[in-house]
């Protein structure tokens, strides 16, 4: 393992940690507003408007710092970790608010969102928005990267199209860090656990494949709060395009849930191309105060420091 590998893959760590964090800034002033409303307010151009990042970043600041503490997963530190920075006016929605409620009061870490939704869990994208950090950490081993997703996950996303959707997504970013794109949607498929995302990944193939429009992708991938409405989306803005803005600005110009898909498509894109593709007037309007760009650079650096260790030490 040489020095060129080392500064490459840092260069991802940072690209997806900051892409993540800028696509959901773009996305955060027109969440919830539709394709047409979203070209008004960007009208001008893909200027950053205020650079101020939601609930999707905080949580994926969350499970980076806990990875970093502990060298993998522990589920009881990532679960205090959300709790500690959680942020009212980020924007959490009411399952996942519900769920650090009720651990903060003492319930298991391992149980509490199995109790949402009439026992049945949430199948929202909270889980995949958030999870870019364990595509990095896990990303040369599909099988633990695809166990430490659901058991992420769990925490608030019990569903299995919660899980489901995460992983898909944590394994999108770790096919990008390994630049493999063009057999992206191959390796998705084969993984994929679900009726539903299997059906998903064949829908991109064939959008990418007739040059859709913009309409026949909110109506095929979705562009809703599911994690099934949102994670294909991102995965296909990444795949459509041939750098960075241009796979955020396409995936921020679909409407609905914005910061999202936003952030999604950031994480894969940057973890893709390298934080150098991430246009430098987004970066440098991107919020920097105690846990802001700078923070998210060191996490990035810190996160891939630690695995790189472990790689050593494992080969």
């Amino acid at each position: 393992m040489g020095l060129d590998f080392q500064i490459d893959v840092n260069a991802k760590f940072r690209g997806a940690m900051l892409g993540g964090a800028v696509g959901d800034a773009l996305g955060a002033p027109v969440e919830g507003h539709p394709m047409e409303k979203v070209r008004s307010v960007y009208s001008r151009g893909w200027e950053m408007i205020h650079g101020r990042y939601t609930d999707d970043t905080e949580m994926m600041i969350g499970i980076a710092e806990s990875l970093i503490a502990n060298k993998g997963f522990n589920g009881a530190d990532m679960a205090l970790k959300f709790i500690r920075n959680y942020n009212v006016k980020r924007g959490y929605g009411p399952g996942t608010k519900e769920v650090l409620r009720r651990i903060r009061e003492g319930e298991s870490w391992a149980e509490a969102s199995e109790k949402l939704f009439g026992g049945k869990g949430s199948y929202g994208n909270g889980a995949a928005m958030r999870i870019a950090p364990v595509g990095l950490f896990y990303f040369d081993t599909t099988d633990m990267l695809w166990e430490i997703a659901y058991k992420t996950s769990n925490i608030t996303h019990s569903h299995e199209l919660g899980k489901a959707g995460a992983a898909l997504q944590a394994l999108a970013v770790a096919l990008a860090v390994r630049g493999q794109k063009e057999d992206m949607l191959l390796k998705l498929k084969e993984v994929a656990k679900t009726d539903m995302y299997k059906g998903k990944v064949g829908k991109i193939k064939a959008l990418l494949d007739e040059s859709a429009t913009e309409k026949m992708v909110i109506s095929e991938l979705g562009n809703g709060v599911a994690a099934f409405e949102s994670v294909p989306t991102a995965i296909y803005s990444f795949l459509r395009a041939g750098n960075f803005k241009d796979s955020v600005t396409y995936a921020v110009s679909l409407g609905g849930d914005t910061d999202t898909i936003g952030a999604m498509t950031g994480a894969i894109s940057g973890a893709y191309y390298g934080e150098a593709a991430i246009p430098k007037a987004w970066v440098e309007r991107l919020e920097d105060g105690e846990k802001g760009r700078g923070y998210i650079v060191k996490l990035a650096d810190d996160l891939c420091q630690v695995k790189l260790q472990l790689l050593q030490g494992r080969y």
